[in-house]
């Protein structure tokens, strides 16, 4: 039987890049999904028509969580379709670039909060209460960044925001475990998604190079650890934060081609 068989799981940030791969990845899995997506319609509408040809039962929901009247619209949705929620998958942010010290301003960083930080906080409180009517509780997956734990110039702004996003998992992961309800963290690293592919001057192989294992990462390399976190394959994991990044973080130097990519 495929793990996430007669799971319900929601995904924000579900279009294309890492979300599509973990979309892709729960769909396989057996799960019927709940896609939340913001600025690209049509992506979002390709990806829920190849996942509904696969077999797998698939609602779409645009919305900005970053206006919380949108987010609760959002679970509002969720609750009158399905009235619960085995799995949540917090994807959806916003990555500003490399911003040097001296461009940090206010808005900028109210704009990155109020999606990196204050929408995954409210978004987890109301997975949490859909999922504490279940017998069996339920996992919520955060997608932070090894960020969070390495320092790299310019990124001061995103670090934080995935830094607070690292501490939220911890205390969530104390205060719903009472209701069988498990909460962790996957960190990626340099994962090879539709933006790059892009961008000038990107060289993969060059990229490649730099970390351990030898290859960039893919959506799918998430997509399968977060089927993994959200499975009864790991039932007594959470408040943790898993790194995915092919042992890049283990190295003490690093060349720009992977500075400013993770």
């Amino acid at each position: 039987m495929k793990p996430l068989t007669g799971r319900r799981a929601l995904i924000t940030g579900a279009a294309k890049g890492i979300g599509a791969g973990i979309a892709r990845a729960f769909a396989e899995a057996g799960a019927e999904l709940f896609l939340h997506y913001r600025s690209d319609p049509e992506a979002a509408e390709q990806l829920a028509a190849e996942l509904r040809k696969s077999g797998a039962q698939v609602h779409l929901h645009r919305a900005d969580l970053g206006n919380l009247d949108e987010l609760e619209a959002l679970f509002s949705a969720i609750s009158s379709a399905w009235g619960t929620l085995d799995a949540a998958v917090n994807n959806a942010g916003w990555d500003p670039g490399m911003v040097p010290l001296e461009a940090v301003t206010p808005e900028l960083y109210e704009r990155l909060a109020a999606v990196n930080i204050r929408a995954p906080l409210f978004a987890a409180l109301r997975e949490i209460e859909l999922m504490k009517s279940n017998p069996a509780g339920g996992s919520i997956i955060n997608i932070g960044s090894v960020q969070q734990e390495t320092s790299v110039p310019g990124r001061t702004l995103y670090a934080m925001s995935k830094g607070a996003l690292h501490a939220l998992t911890g205390e969530l992961a104390l205060e719903a475990g009472p209701y069988g309800i498990r909460v962790n963290n996957i960190a990626p690293g340099f994962i090879e998604v539709e933006r790059l592919l892009g961008s000038p001057g990107y060289n993969r192989k060059g990229v490649a190079a730099d970390i351990p294992v030898g290859r960039v990462g893919r959506p799918r390399d998430i997509g399968q650890l977060a089927v993994f976190l959200a499975s009864e394959a790991s039932g007594f994991i959470s408040g943790d934060t898993i790194v995915a990044d092919g042992g890049l973080h283990r190295k003490l130097a690093r060349s720009s081609a992977t500075l400013s990519r993770t």
